[in-house]
């Protein structure tokens, strides 16, 4: 089985949970369309389980997005 190299996997685990960061922060908008919304939550799911399928701790993952999410919040 090829490796993936690490600089590769960090690289792009880091994109991806950008792109949920800012899903998830624009999700908390509440005139988004029904169309945005679905929009939106397919970007999220879609990026987590390409995370899944990356990188050997998911957990995590989530909870660094967790992290990053409160970041964008913060005032």
């Amino acid at each position: 089985m090829p490796t993936i190299p690490t600089e590769f996997i960090h690289s792009r685990a880091q994109s991806w949970r950008r792109e949920i960061v800012k899903a998830r922060v624009r999700l908390a908008d509440d005139d988004l369309s029904r169309t945005q919304r679905t929009e939106l939550w397919r970007i999220v799911d879609y990026r987590e389980w390409c995370l899944k399928m990356l990188v050997s701790d998911f957990p995590a993952e989530l909870e660094q997005i967790d992290r990053e999410i409160e970041d964008e919040l913060r005032p």
